[in-house]
Formats: C-alpha cells, sequence, structure tokens
C-alpha cells in the first residue's frame, strides 16, 4: 500500500502513522521538499513525536532557501548534519589528542600497561614492579609519554649503575621502558622509536659463573634435608632436572608422571612446554611426597598456595656454606645455580650442547652456548678427526705416473 503524503504548505508535507498517536492525533512525520541546483530533493526532518512541528519545519525551510539565495551555509538537510558530524569528530579527536599528549608515562603504567601483564610468570610481574617501583618511576613517571626522551631513559640507567645495581637489572629495566613504549604506540599514545633503543646497554658479563662440585652439591643436599625437606627436595629437583625456580613452584600432579620417569613442564619461561626426565633418587622423592599429597601442587606454599620464592633457610644454608667473604653476584651460591650445575655437569660429561639446550629449555641457542667452554674435550676430539685424515698411511703404495721423470 503506498504511502499517503499530505501537502501542508509549498515545501512541507507529512505523512500519517497508521497506529502510533501522538496526543489524541495521529503521529505525523515531516518533510521537506525543495529544489537545489535544478534537482528536486526530498528531505526527512522527523516525527512529531519527537519534536517536529509546522513552526520548526517552517525555520528549517527558511533557511535552507536563505541559504541557497546567499550561498553562506548548507543548502540541505544532509550538509548541515554532515557539517556537525565533521565538527562531532573533530571535537572528539582533539579530545584524544588532549588525552594523549597529558598521558604521564606513570599513568600509562597505571591504566594500561600494568593491567595487561597478567599473562606473565608471577616472578617476572613480581620483578617489573620492583623496577617500576624504584627506578624507573622516580626517573619518568610524571612526564607525559609523547615527551619521553632518551635522556630519561639515561637517568634510568644512570641511577641504577650508581647504585651498584648489574648490568643485567638495567638491561630488564630498559626493556621493560621498551615494552611501556611498545604498548604507547599500539594505543596510540606515542609514536616514533623507542628512546630505550637510543641509550647505549652496558657491557658487563653478568651471567653467574658458579657452579658446585659433586662434593659440595652433597653437602648442601644434606644441610638443607636437615633444616627444610621442602627446599631439600625443590633444589632436588633443579640440581637432577635443571627447573627454574618458578617451574617447579607451579608443577602439578598432573604434570607427573611416575611411571613414565618424566614431568611435563607447562608454560615455562621459553613459552614452549617440554619434559623433563626423573633420576633414581627424584623418583623416589616425588613418590613419597605424592604419598602426602593432599592438594595439586607437588610444592605448595603457606596455606596451600603457589610459592613465589625460595624458602629464606635455602639463602641461609648457601650463605654459610659457600657464600661467605665472596662479593662478586657472579661467584655466589643462589637458588639457580643449581640449575647451572645441572647444565655445567651435562657439558662436563660430554652430552652435546644441542641436547643440554633442549633439556634446560633454553629459547635460542646462544643461552646454551655459555657452557662450550667446559666441554674442550669435544673440540679436541674434532680436531682429532682432522688429524686422521692428515696424517699419510704407511703401507699405501705408491704408483709412478709414467712421463713422471
Amino acid at each position: 500500500m503506498a504511502e499517503k503524503w499530505t501537502r501542508v504548505e509549498k515545501g512541507i508535507r507529512y505523512r500519517e502513522h497508521p497506529t502510533r498517536k501522538h496526543g489524541v492525533a495521529p503521529d505525523k512525520y515531516f518533510v521537506l521538499r525543495f529544489t537545489v541546483d535544478g534537482q528536486k530533493r526530498q528531505e526527512p526532518l522527523g516525527w512529531a513525536s519527537e519534536g517536529i512541528t509546522l513552526d520548526k519545519a517552517r525555520i528549517e525551510l527558511s533557511k535552507l532557501r536563505e541559504a541557497k539565495r546567499t550561498g553562506a551555509g548548507e543548502r540541505t538537510l544532509s550538509e548541515r548534519r554532515a557539517k556537525h558530524e565533521a565538527e562531532r569528530q573533530a571535537k572528539e579527536a582533539a579530545k584524544l589528542e588532549a588525552e594523549r599528549t597529558a598521558m604521564t608515562v606513570g599513568q600509562f603504567w597505571q591504566e594500561r600497561y600494568w593491567p595487561a601483564q597478567d599473562y606473565k610468570a608471577k616472578g617476572s610481574r613480581v620483578t617489573e614492579q620492583g623496577l617500576w617501583r624504584l627506578w624507573i618511576a622516580p626517573a619518568m613517571q610524571d612526564k607525559p609519554l609523547a615527551q619521553l626522551s632518551a635522556f630519561d631513559v639515561e637517568r634510568v640507567k644512570s641511577a641504577m649503575l650508581k647504585a651498584g645495581r648489574a648490568a643485567a637489572s638495567v638491561k630488564y629495566a630498559l626493556a621493560v621502558v621498551g615494552q611501556i613504549w611498545t604498548l604507547a604506540v599500539r594505543d596510540g599514545f606515542a609514536s616514533g622509536p623507542c628512546p630505550a633503543k637510543l641509550v647505549t646497554l652496558p657491557k658487563k658479563d653478568n651471567r653467574r659463573q658458579r657452579y658446585l662440585s659433586a662434593e659440595e652439591s652433597h653437602l648442601l643436599l644434606a644441610e638443607l634435608k636437615k633444616r627444610t625437606p621442602t627446599s631439600h627436595d625443590m633444589a632436588l629437583c633443579a640440581l637432577d632436572m635443571g627447573l627454574r625456580f618458578g617451574e617447579i613452584a607451579g608443577l602439578t600432579w598432573q604434570d607427573v608422571d611416575l611411571e613414565r620417569k618424566q614431568i611435563l613442564i607447562r608454560d615455562p619461561k621459553a613459552r614452549t612446554n617440554r619434559v623433563a626426565f626423573l633420576t633414581a633418587r627424584t623418583l623416589r622423592m616425588l613418590k613419597k611426597r605424592k604419598a602426602d599429597a593432599t592438594g595439586q601442587l607437588v610444592f605448595p606454599g603457606r596455606g596451600g598456595v603457589l610459592m613465589d620464592r625460595i624458602s629464606h633457610v635455602f639463602r641461609h644454608v648457601a650463605d654459610e656454606l659457600f657464600n661467605q667473604g665472596v662479593n662478586d653476584p657472579r661467584q655466589r651460591v643462589c637458588f639457580h645455580t643449581l640449575r647451572h650445575t645441572f647444565a655445567s655437569w651435562l657439558v662436563e660429561a660430554g652430552t652435546s650442547l644441542y641436547a643440554v639446550k633442549e633439556l634446560m629449555g633454553h629459547a635460542d641457542f646462544d643461552m646454551t652456548q655459555r657452557y662450550s667452554h667446559l666441554s674442550p674435550e669435544g673440540l679436541r676430539a674434532a680436531i682429532g678427526v682432522l688429524e686422521q685424515h692428515a696424517t699419510p698411511v704407511e703401507s699405501a703404495k705408491v704408483v709412478h705416473l709414467r712421463g713422471a721423470e
């Protein structure tokens, strides 16, 4: 059925809603009819129930006719709506730009960066929170993010080095700044290269060099067993399977396969799951713990929750046994020394670096390469292969070629 339009006067007409009322009369839908550039146009104004009246329709039509006569202003309702939308978008863009330029590093950390870090391991979050609170925030939290410069990052580096912090810690802090910047660029709060990339990183090698001898490992395990059985068992996992503390703390019984003598390491630091293999003594230890287990965690903390750090008793024992008078952090024994010992023993026993890489769960081969100096015999054996080719065979027959004399 065709719609029925009623002409009110020149340029204005309406149609009635078939059922809806506005007051006692049917609701009316008003439109304007006019000519622009020789083309007839019809544009809607709206319903009476939305506030459109005949007087308002007359006013709007008068404005359009005046704009057509003078050439100033919008000649159609669609032009006017487009102008208003453009103005709205411009205001919104100006508001966003003002927010962008006013956003400080501290605000961005609190509102956007930190809430997005839940996917990281608890140990990583604790470390990053500490770096932010102690070093990054004091140097740049009040700085507008868009104005962050290499000078601000240099302040973080200088403060940490002046306080005697390790080069690796400085690199970690600058990496956090880089992550903040990357997220800020993604979200439109910053642009251009990361200021942290313009800062020269310290070159000192702060990787731990100390590892235990077999005798020292026996001494440590014996002392731990007397004082804190749980720390003893966790240390055994690090020493015999090369596990990180976080991997050990996060172990659940569903990841432990006592029959096949292996465990599954889920969501490790390198982000690729791997399998670790049980030694005879780790197998005995886990069987005993399994018999006494009351929850899912293999090594539950107090209250059955996930541990976030090794017991202070471990640190006391390590200090008493090995760290007296040792000031170089690279030579001090800590829980991570046990993982380092695992790899060192394997390499010294002739295990290939590739196998060590897989067992350690290293993300790339460069991390495993640090142990290559512990395997000189492997290099000597490689040269021995060349020696075999270079040594003449005494029993070989000499063939004289004609015309050689």
